[in-house]
């Protein structure tokens, strides 16, 4: 326990922070798929902000305050529901990060290809830029928060100004009557099908991450009034992102024209072609890379805190809960993480394609990373029924506006949760597919638990040997 608190981090400042926070709780890559789905995805934007993201931030807020670790949504979990909840919670919103780190790497490795003109379909390419950006991310991470923090900063300012790119592209092509969307003549009405359902699980998943502040909470200067601007800021920007982004997109390439995986590409070299700018086109491509490595960086950061956590409560070897001495990074948690990505990636392209390995992994990564938002949203609607804590942040309205926010925001997630498990209407086979995801995380699941009990079981062993006898 000593060695988990041998050097205090460098603080971030507020724009570190926010920065940090826009980086893990936005994802432009998530506009192509949206704007694939066509106008009607403009209002569903707007609905997950007002159903799932601000009562998100509202419950992060509330929890960040009553609880003063670094352990987040596991600690609110364990704090609410107890110690096995709080566990399978950290455990399924962790296990999440490793499909989302391969999928983005995946991602990543598709725009550095797209942009230097390389083969989209070889595998050994693919492989071989994500294990270099992994080693990069992970030596970042090794030399601490002073140097680690650059990477998301960095990212951020990129994506910003991708959108901007994309936004002026569209402004112009729209100008001139070209826009490939007839907004006005265009059903804003989503029809209940396939697209639509994996679109609300996906747009869920879009403004998932802004809890991740609570993991750096001992870390930020100024504490709980800085959160509380950082999230303000969040929610302002992810709407914009997400909602100019979609429709910058639409104007440029019909939905139609659109792909999970390259869409996002494909709509940059179209865009900057039709102004005349095309051989700006790779440089474009790789500031949006920029943005998702940042990204990544951001969430690599949040699976490290929740290693480090669970070394602290011994669930994992008490090396997991060391920082190094000189620069505070939790050097084993930051290696055992960037192992087991590495592990991910060679997994889900065994016997599959890039496209096919990209697409369960996005699937995996949705479904489980809304799993603990349930136990959060439920951990929240506890809480309401506590002594409230002195001079604490509460909504407007008090106490019966957070516990219908947290209603709201729990049957959002439900929601997500079973549009996640239906099946694409193009797939041969859907029973399978089902089986598939259902199985995999059940999988996780027994994993979960098992660990859970050879820990515990582990910790009473060590409890009865130091009891003194009777």
């Amino acid at each position: 326990m000593t060695d988990a608190t041998v050097t205090a981090p460098q603080k971030l400042k507020f724009w570190d922070a926010a920065f940090y926070t826009l980086a893990v709780g936005t994802g432009i890559r998530w506009i192509a798929v949206a704007a694939a789905v066509g106008p009607s995805s403009l209002p569903m934007w707007a609905l997950a902000l007002v159903t799932f993201f601000v009562p998100l931030s509202v419950a992060t807020l509330e929890l960040t305050a009553r609880f003063d670790d670094e352990g987040g949504i596991y600690s609110w979990a364990r704090g609410t529901l107890g110690p096995l909840a709080g566990f399978i919670c950290g455990w399924f919103y962790w296990t999440n990060l490793l499909p989302y780190f391969a999928g983005i790497l995946y991602f990543l490795s598709g725009l550095v290809l797209s942009a230097l003109g390389g083969d989209p379909k070889d595998t050994l390419l693919y492989m071989s830029i994500s294990f270099g950006l992994t080693v990069l991310v992970t030596a970042v991470q090794i030399a601490g928060l002073k140097y680690g923090k650059w990477v998301p900063n960095i990212g951020m300012a990129s994506g910003w100004l991708v959108l901007g790119v994309i936004v002026l592209v569209a402004i112009v092509i729209g100008g001139r009557g070209q826009s490939a969307t007839n907004f006005l003549h265009s059903s804003y009405v989503p029809v209940f099908n396939f697209d639509t359902a994996i679109l609300w699980g996906t747009i869920v998943f879009a403004f998932c991450g802004v809890e991740g502040v609570a993991f750096l909470r001992n870390e930020i200067e100024g504490g709980m009034h800085t959160i509380a601007r950082v999230l303000l800021i969040a929610g302002i920007s992810s709407v914009c992102i997400y909602i100019l982004g979609t429709m910058a997109f639409l104007v440029i390439l019909p939905s139609s024209e659109l792909s999970r995986l390259g869409g996002f590409a494909d709509a940059l070299r179209v865009g900057l072609s039709h102004v005349g700018l095309g051989r700006f086109a790779p440089f474009v491509i790789l500031l949006f890379a920029l943005s998702m490595l940042g990204g990544f960086a951001a969430n690599f950061v949040m699976g490290t805190r929740l290693l480090f956590t669970a070394g602290i409560d011994s669930y994992l070897p008490a090396s997991f809960a060391r920082r190094n001495p000189k620069t505070g990074a939790p050097v084993y948690a930051i290696l055992m993480q960037s192992a087991l990505t590495l592990m991910i990636v060679v997994l889900s392209q065994a016997g599959s394609s890039v496209a096919g390995a990209y697409d369960f992994m996005v699937a995996m990564g949705v479904l489980t990373i809304v799993i603990p938002y349930v136990f959060m949203f439920i951990g929240y609607l506890k809480i309401q029924n506590w002594p409230a804590l002195p001079a604490a942040w509460t909504p407007p309205g008090g106490r019966r506006a957070s516990f219908v926010l947290g209603w709201v925001g729990l049957i959002s997630t439900l929601v997500a949760i079973v549009c996640t498990l239906i099946p694409n209407s193009s797939e041969p086979h859907p029973l399978a597919a089902f089986i598939k995801i259902v199985l995999a995380a059940l999988a996780m699941l027994a994993m979960g638990l098992a660990l859970y009990w050879l820990a515990d079981r582990r910790r009473k062993v060590v409890v009865a040997l130091v009891q003194p006898a009777e």
